[in-house]
C-alpha cells in the first residue's frame, strides 16, 4: 500500500509528464501546419538618447608598490599570492643592531638620570653652605645650570630611544591594507635600501572601472549616474563613482569611475562601458532578445493580423536591464517576437504561445 506521501509525488511526476506532453503535441501541431512556435512582448516607452560604447579596465583602488623605510638585511619576504591581512607583516628586516641600539638608548637614559640624582644632592648642600657665605652662591648657581642641561640631556637620550623603538616597528613592514601579493622584488637575505621597492599588494575587493570618454561626455553624465557595462556576454548596470572632468591636451579624453561589485570581472580584465553622448529624448524600447543581427543587418519581428512574421529593420540605441532603446517603423503597444525570433523568415507562419509583460524603460 502507498502512503499519503507517495501518492502526492506520483501525481506530481504525473502532472509534469502531462505538461510535458501536452508542450510536445502543441509543437509537433506547429510543425504539420508549417508555423513556428514563438512568444512576444510588447514596445514600450524609453527615455534615451544616443551612447558611445567605450573601453574600460578594471582595476583596484587599492594597489600599492610597498617599499622599506629602513636599510638592512630581509630575514623574510611574503610569497607572491600569498593573502595578507592589514597589518600583518609584508617582510621583516634584521632587527639585531637595533636592538642594541635600544640597549645603549636606556643606558644613556640611566646615567642622565644619576647625573641629575647627584647634582640635586649638589645643589641642597650648597643651598644650605649659601647662607653662610657668597663663594658658595656662585657654585650654587653653577650647579642650578648644570642640572638643567642634564634634564636636557635626559630629555634627548628618551628621544632617541622613541626614535630606535620606531625604527623597530619599522622592521615590521605591515600590510597597509586586505591585500594579496603579486609580484616580488627581493627576497629574504637581500639588502634593501631605503625607499627601494619590495614587493606589490593588491586588494582585490576593491573594485572599480576606469574608462576613458571624451570631454563632451562630461554634460550627460554625473557622479551616481548608472551606466552599463558588459563582458563576455555579462550585463549589468554600474554607477559612476567620480567623472574627472580634466582632459588630456593632445587626446581630449577624460577619465570616469565605476564602482564595482566584487565577483564580477578581474582586475586588469576589459569590459565595454555604454555613456551617453546626448540629451535624453523619449523614445521606444523592446526586449534584447527580440533584436536579429543578420547579414549585417538589425531588425525585429512583428505579427501581423494573420499570423505571419513581418520583419522591421531598426536602430539600436541606449539599453538598460534586459531591454534596449530602438528607432524604426513601429509604435508604442506593438507587439515583437522575443523567443524564436532567431528562426523566421518574412512571411513565414508563426503561432503565438506566450506573451511577456513588458516594463517600461
Amino acid at each position: 500500500m502507498l502512503n499519503n506521501q507517495s501518492m502526492c509525488m506520483l501525481r506530481v511526476v504525473a502532472m509534469r509528464l502531462i505538461a510535458v506532453f501536452l508542450a510536445a503535441q502543441v509543437g509537433l501541431a506547429a510543425a504539420a501546419t508549417g508555423e513556428v512556435v514563438v512568444e512576444i512582448s510588447d514596445v514600450t516607452a524609453s527615455t534615451g538618447g544616443s551612447v558611445l560604447r567605450l573601453p574600460g579596465t578594471v582595476i583596484s583602488t587599492r594597489d600599492a608598490a610597498i617599499s622599506s623605510e629602513l636599510t638592512g638585511r630581509l630575514t623574510w619576504v611574503a610569497e607572491v599570492g600569498q593573502q595578507i591581512a592589514k597589518s600583518e607583516p609584508l617582510a621583516i628586516i634584521d632587527d639585531h643592531l637595533l636592538q642594541l641600539q635600544l640597549r645603549d638608548d636606556w643606558a644613556g637614559i640611566e646615567r642622565s638620570k644619576a647625573d641629575i640624582e647627584y647634582n640635586q644632592r649638589q645643589i641642597k648642600r650648597l643651598e644650605k653652605l649659601a647662607l653662610q657665605n657668597n663663594t658658595a652662591k656662585s657654585e650654587l648657581d653653577q650647579m642650578q645650570s648644570r642640572l638643567q642641561m642634564l634634564v636636557q640631556d635626559q630629555r634627548v637620550a628618551e628621544v632617541r630611544r622613541e626614535r630606535t623603538l620606531y625604527d623597530l616597528q619599522r622592521s615590521r613592514i605591515g600590510a597597509p591594507f586586505d591585500g594579496i601579493v603579486v609580484s616580488r622584488a627581493m627576497s629574504a637575505g637581500e639588502i634593501t635600501e631605503s625607499g627601494s621597492p619590495l614587493l606589490r599588494l593588491v586588494d582585490t575587493r576593491a573594485l572599480e572601472i576606469s574608462v576613458n570618454a571624451p570631454l563632451r561626455v562630461a554634460s550627460y553624465v554625473q557622479s551616481g549616474s548608472q551606466v552599463q557595462v558588459e563582458n563576455e556576454g555579462l550585463k549589468l548596470l554600474a554607477s559612476v563613482r567620480g567623472v574627472i572632468p580634466v582632459g588630456d591636451a593632445r587626446s581630449r579624453m577624460m577619465e570616469l569611475r565605476l564602482i564595482l561589485e566584487p565577483g564580477h570581472w578581474l582586475i586588469g580584465q576589459a569590459v565595454t562601458v555604454e555613456l551617453p553622448d546626448g540629451e535624453s529624448s523619449v523614445g521606444l524600447s523592446v526586449p534584447r532578445d527580440s533584436l536579429v543581427l543578420r547579414d549585417g543587418e538589425v531588425y525585429v519581428f512583428t505579427v501581423s493580423e494573420d499570423n505571419l512574421a513581418v520583419k522591421v529593420p531598426v536602430v539600436p540605441g541606449a539599453g538598460s536591464g534586459s531591454r534596449i532603446a530602438i528607432d524604426g517603423d513601429l509604435q508604442l503597444g506593438d507587439a515583437v517576437v522575443v523567443r524564436g525570433a532567431e528562426r523566421l523568415r518574412e512571411g513565414q507562419l508563426v503561432k503565438v504561445t506566450g506573451h511577456h509583460v513588458a516594463e517600461s524603460q
